[in-house]
């Protein structure tokens, strides 16, 4: 007896390839939709620029000497300042209305008269308030960091604070700041503010000593500050 053979057609191999093909691209778009999505770190840079109140020859009187600044840069009047961050820095506060952000500051500087002050950069700081610290009726946003010289501890700090009357509560969404998260550099630039007094300058020389009081204060809010991304290192 004969035995007939059906014939069974095989797949060809462009099918087959194509298959192949078809089947790498769903595993390549599962994986790119698995993946979580982050956003790119940008640089950004705050600065801002104007004048002060000069020193009088009695509040001058506590420096030892012009290692930090001379008495020609302290009766200028002029100053401004210059800041450069990452804007992926984390929070490393674990308080839901007071964020903490720093490690990630590229320069921080001030220029007094003739005398320019470069701040370390891992001494640098964004503190945010959402109403948090005991103060629900009060946010703020400060700017700062420390330096060592020869005269003492020097301090700058660029502070702005929203602050509402008592029994206001300003944490969440209530007021300027929806959070503790790192603001927006227009915000850290010109936080909006009930009060113009409210957005300062402040430099603080403070001695190495059990002292409360600094050698010297000085303070102004006759700023002009801007804030954008960093277009040239």
């Amino acid at each position: 007896m004969q035995t007939i053979q059906q014939h069974v057609p095989r797949p060809t191999q462009r099918r087959s390839m194509a298959g192949c093909l078809l089947a790498t691209v769903a595993l390549v778009l599962t994986a790119s939709l698995a993946m979580p999505q982050t956003s790119v770190a940008a640089e950004m840079v705050v600065s801002g620029s104007g004048s002060f109140k000069p020193p009088s020859a009695q509040q001058l009187a506590p420096l030892p000497d012009d290692s930090c600044l001379s008495r020609a840069d302290l009766a200028s009047g002029k100053w401004s300042f210059s800041v450069r961050y990452n804007d992926s820095m984390t929070d490393s506060n674990p308080d839901p209305y007071l964020g903490r952000y720093g490690g990630a500051f590229h320069a921080f500087s001030l220029v007094l008269g003739g005398t320019t002050i470069n701040f370390p950069v891992d001494q640098a700081l964004i503190l945010v308030s959402d109403g948090g610290g005991g103060f629900p009726n009060r946010e703020s946003i400060r700017l700062e960091a420390t330096t060592s010289m020869p005269c003492g501890l020097v301090h700058l700090s660029w502070i702005q604070i929203n602050q509402q009357p008592q029994g206001t509560d300003l944490r969440g969404p209530a007021g300027v700041l929806a959070s503790d998260a790192l603001p927006p550099y227009a915000k850290i630039a010109n936080l909006p503010v009930t009060s113009p007094f409210d957005r300062y300058l402040e430099l603080r020389i403070d001695s190495r000593g059990v002292s409360s009081q600094p050698l010297l204060y000085l303070s102004s809010s006759k700023l002009s500050v801007t804030a954008g991304p960093a277009t040239a290192p």
